[in-house]
């Protein structure tokens, strides 16, 4: 709730309408402000007071907050993101669509399950090789432990470690740690899709997971940690190299990064 409060506070400090600090409290100098907004019913709780301001402000810059009710759902987050961003980069969010998210593919990777796929990457669990990695990784279900190296094909080793170096170079080991990109989740491992009996990508050693407990299977870009902007710099790394994000293309999965095409 303090973030919302935070944005709150930004947006009637714009408006001239705030003085004191943005600190997240919805304390009396944030309340008179909101009582000057149109359309705010005072009767409400603070919460929903400031929903509704967020809600009415979004949708007067254009970005699709839904009915103006004080109610938070998905519509009003995604807005709420969306004014965050304009905030914190001075600039409105890039639209985002699974169909407008083009990667190239310098590397010409296969689309997976194909007859092109099996004659590029070979039998399962073949053709692996060891790298190191440039930065160290925790074990996102113990983090205890860490990561140095990783097994992956050999065909997908030079490409991956490009793109980790350029995460390096890009973050740096202090936001790297700050946004859990050092939070591994493997790579080779031999099995099937979760809840299906067909091969996962893991199998060949093409996939890597990262940060799984932020980016669950089933969380969409309202929830899934990697969806967030201070991200757009990581998948412009992968994407560059020609690999897929689950998350950027279907929406789900955010953690799952592979280097086989979806589709033709």
């Amino acid at each position: 709730m303090k973030n919302r409060i935070r944005l709150a506070q930004k947006i009637l400090k714009e408006k001239g309408l705030y003085d004191g600090a943005i600190d997240g409290i919805a304390g009396p100098k944030t309340m008179n402000g909101l009582s000057q907004i149109d359309g705010i019913d005072r009767d409400l709780p603070k919460t929903r007071q400031v929903t509704t301001f967020i809600q009415i402000d979004a949708n007067e810059r254009g970005i699709d907050a839904g009915p103006v009710d004080g109610l938070w759902g998905p519509r009003t987050n995604a807005a709420f993101k969306a004014l965050e961003y304009q905030f914190d980069y001075g600039e409105p969010q890039p639209p985002w669509r699974p169909e407008e998210i083009k990667v190239s593919n310098p590397n010409r990777w296969p689309v997976q399950r194909t007859d092109e796929f099996y004659q590029f990457f070979g039998e399962k669990g073949t053709s692996l090789k060891m790298i190191d990695f440039p930065y160290e990784m925790k074990l996102s279900w113990d983090l205890r432990k860490r990561a140095n190296r990783t097994r992956c094909h050999e065909k997908v080793a030079d490409s991956l470690l490009r793109v980790l170096h350029k995460v390096k170079e890009i973050y740096g080991e202090d936001d790297i740690n700050r946004l859990h990109l050092n939070h591994y989740g493997g790579c080779y491992n031999k099995r099937k899709i979760r809840n299906g009996s067909l091969w996962s990508m893991h199998s060949w050693g093409i996939a890597l997971d990262f940060d799984p407990l932020r980016n669950e299977l089933n969380w969409g870009r309202d929830r899934a940690a990697l969806a967030h902007p201070d991200y757009y710099d990581w998948w412009k790394c992968w994407e560059e190299e020609g690999w897929i994000s689950l998350g950027r293309k279907r929406n789900y999965d955010w953690m799952h990064v592979q280097a086989a095409r979806l589709t033709e």
